[in-house]
């Protein structure tokens, strides 16, 4: 077994895009779940909007701007 210094630097790039990759993959499960609580509130309530609901919008947009960010750095 060969000693590689740059093993940590390819170990950091994997899990980088794995990272990546998850935070995508959570943003989608949340842009989901976004719709599916608009379209449940429409049919219990009438309204669309619930403190709930403007809760789910705002994480939603504070992991779009950590995902546009993250892919301006790299």
């Amino acid at each position: 077994m060969r000693y590689n210094p740059l093993g940590g630097v390819m170990e950091m790039a994997g899990s980088d895009s794995t990272v990546k990759l998850a935070l995508i993959v959570m943003y989608v499960i949340g842009i989901i779940c976004l719709g599916i609580t608009f379209f449940l509130l429409n049919k219990i309530n009438g309204k669309f909007f619930t403190k709930f609901s403007i809760g789910l919008i705002a994480v939603i947009l504070v992991m779009g701007v950590i995902l546009v960010n993250l892919f301006n750095l790299s």
